[in-house]
């Protein structure tokens, strides 16, 4: 008998604990709601954001920029975040930012119309400074495409001197293929 109340014992004693755990339980997850979902730094490099700033850079419109910007303090409100990342939002600084980041994109997008164009990359590098440090990878890439042309005609020789006239063909067919790669649905 003693056993048996020994575990009603044991039991009530749990249970106590157990029932008295759970409003914190649900106190700490109350909390855990409170917590913004997105980051002010999510909110600096969403793509919407970054794609809108580069129009508004193509376009060499500053309102449009700060219309972005403008969306872009919306949703931190919205997301209920701290006064101090609503204020960064609304600072030069954050403009900076993302104009910093479309620019790099911007010389990105740039370099690869230049890979497929066989053109050259030297004025977009003069526009885009503040991609410096990517300078090195694009000349690669632009080398690589340029000895992939080399064995293109190479081939085209067929064993022969390679001319000026093989280059050429090289260079069509390469256009030919992006514009064609281009004109399909996923292309």
């Amino acid at each position: 008998m003693k056993v048996i109340i020994g575990l009603v014992i044991l039991l009530a004693i749990g249970a106590v604990t157990w029932f008295s755990s759970q409003p914190e339980q649900v106190s700490h997850s109350m909390q855990n709601e409170d917590l913004p979902v997105i980051s002010r730094q999510d909110i600096l490099d969403a793509s919407d954001l970054l794609d809108g700033v580069k129009q508004a850079l193509a376009q060499d419109d500053e309102d449009m920029i700060d219309e972005w910007l403008s969306k872009a303090v919306d949703v931190a409100k919205s997301a209920k975040l701290p006064k101090h990342d609503i204020s960064y939002l609304q600072s030069d600084m954050a403009k900076d930012y993302v104009i910093f980041h479309a620019k790099r994109s911007l010389f990105n997008d740039a370099v690869e119309q230049a890979y497929y164009a066989l053109t050259s990359i030297d004025d977009i590098k003069t526009q885009y400074p503040e991609a410096q440090d990517l300078f090195a990878n694009a000349d690669k890439l632009i080398a690589e495409r340029n000895n992939i042309l080399e064995q293109i005609a190479s081939e085209l020789a067929n064993g022969e001197q390679l001319t000026d006239n093989h280059r050429e063909t090289a260079r069509q067919q390469w256009i030919q293929r992006f514009n064609a790669q281009a004109d399909m649905p996923n292309g």
